[in-house]
């Protein structure tokens, strides 16, 4: 049986692996990734793989519990709910990704804070141990989850104010907050987040596949540069709502359909054009299927169930094969073209500005380009 202070020699590793690398900078943050003890908040959860498989573990299996700490303490999400589909609903986020959103937040003791996305209850943990137990407000959809996340943080002595809601609406009767951070992903930021963040105030919160940093401004709207690429689970509205799978999305993309040629240049796995494609036409799905040939990018559209099937050429056109009411090649060869003709710009280049009404803006630094979202 691994000791606590073997788990402690883990966290000092974690600590020195994080500030290392850059993702831990303050003292305060490197003092709660010290103190707080994870494994108290993940005991059974699945590790992914590149290749799609994942490797369970538990911590109470003797045999399993010297691998499982290890995982615990490496940098890697560690997935402990699925939905029916198999899609993962809730997990303990890779510690370097949670270490750069917290000092991201710039959070300190005096301020309250506003947690969407409870998960296990580990990353409020972190957050009691600098603002205080008082100071942190964190919400989550699923009561199973909050019980579970309730009982390993008193556990372990913090006790912040843990509600069961829909994290799109916040949390009003503990509002106004200086800080909130959403350990889930969402394609707009909900309005009431914006009612219930003061002046000044900080959002830090993953917009597509984009980690933004956002300040909230005497109007009640809120602006502010994309920092890093990120990839959290979707805010969920309803417990039972199952996230379209791989095989989904391939089904949809049947049926009747046109031909033709659209130019479309060998972008489509750049990072940043698949964070644009995120941000842009954030309800449509995206799968690559492998082929002996070449690969072959799958979108779908659930709302409209427009669809398209794509085979980039070597000219730098792409053979469509589409149905439905929405061109959904011609939209995505419009952010491929334009990102390469604004000499292909890093996500950092690009900010989200929205207005007091919920309009979402997209702006890129050094020229006019400004995109309605």
């Amino acid at each position: 049986m691994t000791t606590s202070m073997d788990t402690s020699e883990l966290r000092e590793q974690l600590v020195d692996d994080l500030t290392t690398r850059g993702f831990l900078r303050s003292d305060r943050w490197r003092e709660a990734f010290l103190a707080v003890r994870r494994e108290e908040f993940v005991t059974r959860f699945m590790v992914p793989s590149p290749t799609g498989d994942h490797q369970h573990y538990d911590l109470a299996d003797p045999d399993q519990h010297g691998p499982a700490l290890s995982a615990v303490y490496g940098d890697t999400p560690l997935i402990t709910q699925q939905d029916a589909g198999g899609t993962a609903t809730s997990s303990s986020t890779a510690p370097s990704l949670m270490a750069l959103m917290l000092e991201a937040l710039d959070a300190s003791r005096g301020m309250t804070a506003l947690e969407v996305g409870t998960g296990t209850g580990y990353n409020a943990g972190l957050l009691c141990h600098v603002l205080g137990d008082d100071a942190v407000s964190s919400v989550d959809l699923d009561p199973l989850l909050v019980s579970l996340a309730r009982e390993a943080l008193d556990r372990n002595g913090y006790s912040p104010h843990v509600g069961c809601v829909n994290g799109a609406d916040g949390l009003p009767q503990r509002a106004p907050y200086d800080r909130l951070i959403a350990t889930c992903g969402v394609s707009r930021i909900p309005e009431a987040w914006l009612r219930q963040v003061r002046p000044g105030g900080v959002i830090v919160v993953n917009v597509g596949f984009g980690l933004a940093r956002l300040i909230m401004g005497p109007d009640g709207g809120a602006s502010g540069p994309f920092i890093e690429y990120a990839s959290f689970m979707q805010l969920r509205h309803h417990r039972g709502d199952v996230a379209h799978t791989v095989s989904a999305v391939l089904a949809m993309a049947a049926g009747p359909s046109e031909t033709r040629t659209v130019l479309l240049p060998a972008v489509l796995d750049e990072r940043e054009v698949i964070f644009l494609r995120s941000v842009m036409l954030p309800n449509v799905r995206q799968v690559v299927a492998e082929h002996p040939d070449g690969p072959e990018y799958v979108l779908a559209d659930p709302a409209t169930t427009s669809w398209a099937r794509i085979r980039l050429q070597h000219d730098g056109t792409a053979t469509v094969t589409e149905g439905g009411q929405r061109h959904l090649a011609r939209d995505l060869a419009r952010i491929a073209v334009d990102w390469v003709a604004a000499s292909r710009p890093p996500i950092t280049a690009y900010k989200l500005a929205i207005t007091a009404d919920g309009q979402h803006e997209l702006r890129l630094d050094g020229g006019p380009h400004r995109w309605t979202l």
